[in-house]
């Protein structure tokens, strides 16, 4: 709770983020360790070493939100709980590296962007959706359709 007050009278996650890539030497790794406690809060991590073209929206806060090294997000994009915008470590695969996001992107809860794909500006990603390719500017993906794994003939007590 703290963490949270300092964060708030510091003016917000966003201020308080630019002020620790501001800070130099002790005061850095003070900021730092703040930053890092603020997030595990909410059971998020987003990296210092992520690039951000100007302060993303989080509607419901950055509940679960993991944001990868390397990663480069546009200018107001909103980016909804649970979602992970990671980085394939993997040097031998065509994705290699961290998602690059355009300005007003829309990521809906517990959508996956995984890899060095980029998200085209103003595109909108479905809530579930896992985006392992390019997606163009202005489209709009969303999870696969939904499947019937098993069924029954007659409805169960309660439903």
């Amino acid at each position: 709770m703290l963490v949270r007050i300092l964060v708030r009278l510091s003016g917000g996650w966003w201020a308080h983020r630019e002020r620790t890539l501001r800070a130099r030497g002790p005061l850095r790794r003070l900021h730092a360790a703040v930053h890092k406690l603020y997030l595990e809060e909410f059971g998020g991590y987003i990296s210092l070493l992520t690039t951000f073209a100007g302060p993303p929206v989080f509607p419901h806060k950055p509940i679960g939100v993991f944001i990868a090294p390397g990663a480069v997000i546009g200018r107001g994009v909103t980016v909804y709980q649970q979602v992970t915008i990671g980085k394939n470590d993997i040097e031998t695969s065509p994705r290699f590296g961290s998602p690059t996001i355009g300005d007003g992107v829309y990521i809906g809860a517990g959508a996956k962007i995984i890899g060095a794909v980029t998200v085209g500006a103003g595109a909108r990603v479905g809530a579930g959706a896992v985006v392992v390719r390019d997606v163009p500017a202005g489209a709009t993906v969303v999870a696969g359709p939904v499947r019937v794994l098993e069924r029954r003939d007659e409805p169960a007590a309660g439903d």
